[in-house]
């Protein structure tokens, strides 16, 4: 019963002592997102146990003689009474249960831990609010995913047969006409094969060989020109100029910028560092559903994991992605150069 008006008092105050007991304190908490789990918890209040403060302050005594309709000397003692109880139970176990609570534990004869019951929120503001799990939105413009659209829609035009349609039904047009231009030279070659005439050996159907109708004839056409020799060296030299090596300026590049060395570091742009590799898996499948490659580094001497967006090589294209990540997914991220 005194649990239960301790509870009630907590709603409205910060602070609800239980004479010769001790002193419950709370703490607001805003509310907070699991980026991992995607769990978004409503703003609550911290609970903590102070065993020092013992003072009487009439707040929990009044509470008790109002709700209990009784005189404020009753109420006093029903305070004492759960004082003792509660005192005795922690002195025989180290541990009190108070129900719609939670758990006090004591750790030393001053130091107290207290475990507040998961259904319970203390914040008047947050009453009815509970803890849900939202689904991500993610950005259908990031340039993977494009690439992945690009690159599916180029295998799919690979691997599926080509249908006969409108758009390409003039190509079927062209290829028979060529054949059917083709198909009237071979045979008007085969007929003029069959007769005296010259256009024959012009037919480089014919042939064994392209090679071979080539040969004969540029061996002929060899044949039938004089070949004359001409002396143009003299001539030439005569017009080319003379320059002065004095005459001969050299110029400097104009941007300095661009005799710059290119970093040829690689470097990790992390998203989340975890204590377990199971959590940094589903991390991982997280941040490949919002179109990264998703990188999970080997555990570091502190024990912990960190999971990558990706790998970017140079470190002023990596300052860029991670403006970009911070600004649109994560604003904690940050840059590890690869070793």
């Amino acid at each position: 019963m005194i649990t239960k008006y301790i509870s009630e008092l907590l709603f409205d105050h910060e602070c609800v002592v239980v004479p010769e007991f001790g002193a419950f304190i709370t703490k607001e908490c805003p509310a907070t997102l699991d980026y991992v789990s995607h769990r978004l918890t409503p703003p609550s209040k911290e609970l903590a146990f102070n065993g020092q403060l013992l003072s009487d302050d009439g707040l929990l005594v009044d509470y008790v003689a109002k709700r209990q309709n009784v005189s404020r000397n009753e109420a006093s003692k029903m305070v004492h009474d759960f004082a003792m109880r509660s005192l005795a139970v922690v002195e025989a176990s180290g541990v009190l249960r108070l129900d719609g609570m939670g758990i006090l534990s004591r750790v030393t004869d001053k130091d107290y831990v207290f475990q507040l019951d998961g259904n319970l929120n203390l914040l008047g503001d947050a009453f009815g609010l509970t803890s849900f799990t939202v689904q991500p939105i993610y950005r259908s413009e990031t340039y993977q995913h494009i690439a992945t659209k690009i690159a599916t829609e180029q295998k799919a035009k690979v691997e599926m047969p080509h249908h006969v349609n409108h758009s390409n039904y003039k190509w079927f047009r062209a290829a028979a006409y060529s054949m059917l231009v083709a198909t009237v030279l071979v045979l008007l070659g085969w007929g003029a094969g069959k007769t005296d005439s010259n256009f024959a050996s012009w037919n480089p159907l014919f042939y064994s060989s392209p090679n071979e109708f080539i040969a004969k004839h540029l061996d002929a056409r060899m044949e039938a020109r004089e070949i004359v020799t001409v002396e143009l060296l003299p001539a030439i030299e005569a017009l080319l100029p003379v320059y002065d090596a004095s005459d001969i300026n050299y110029l400097e590049p104009l941007d300095n910028e661009l005799l710059k060395p290119v970093d040829p570091n690689f470097y990790y742009i992390i998203g989340a560092s975890l204590k377990n590799e199971n959590d940094a898996q589903r991390c991982a499948k997280t941040f490949q559903k919002q179109g990264f490659e998703a990188v999970v580094l080997p555990m570091n001497a502190k024990g912990n994991v960190r999971v990558a967006y990706e790998l970017v090589m140079g470190k002023d294209v990596a300052l860029k992605r991670l403006e970009i990540i911070k600004k649109d997914y994560n604003e904690a991220a940050w840059l590890l150069r690869k070793k």
